[in-house]
């Protein structure tokens, strides 16, 4: 997939978050200017974004501008563009939080029956520069499975909303 300026952007953006961080990015694959765009991709497109080390962190830059950061490799956030280097900064300093989703014996009885003793969710909340504008908060739950790392397990966790 030829990259579009605005991929561009969020691919040095990302860059200059990751280095800034102490974790220097994967080589991102080069892009071939000159092959015609496969329309079978559209929109489903992605270009890959990878920071390897702890946590090990996936940024997929989509064409349409509603990106995916795979977490561990078991947890997929949902971010829009304009917020998808302020998730990378707040997973990279710490700021990620683990939200339980059992609560009380039924609620724990549950996750073991459905194999995830530990059911919660992965919290990233991100400031706007701008400090009249509202925090946005992004989240996806947590899957225990053979690949889920202590990083997420080892999480703090976040204040109950009420959820």
């Amino acid at each position: 997939m030829p990259l579009d300026e605005a991929t561009q952007r969020a691919v040095r953006g990302l860059w200059e978050v990751a280095v800034r961080n102490g974790r220097t990015p994967a080589p991102v694959p080069e892009a071939d200017p000159w092959e015609d765009d496969d329309p079978l991709d559209g929109d489903r497109a992605w270009v890959p974004v990878e920071v390897p080390g702890d946590p090990s962190l996936v940024v997929r830059l989509y064409r349409h501008g509603e990106d995916v950061v795979v977490v561990e490799d078991t947890v997929e956030l949902d971010v829009p563009r304009r917020d998808t280097a302020r998730v990378l900064e707040a997973l990279l300093t710490g700021a990620a939080r683990r939200r339980h989703r059992a609560r009380g014996l039924v609620g724990n009885l549950l996750g073991i029956v459905m194999h995830n003793p530990q059911p919660s969710d992965l919290v990233v909340t991100v400031h706007d520069d701008d400090p009249a504008l509202a925090p946005r908060t992004y989240e996806a739950p947590i899957i225990l499975a053979t690949m889920t790392s202590g990083w997420l397990l080892g999480l703090p966790t976040a204040p109950d909303t009420g959820r």
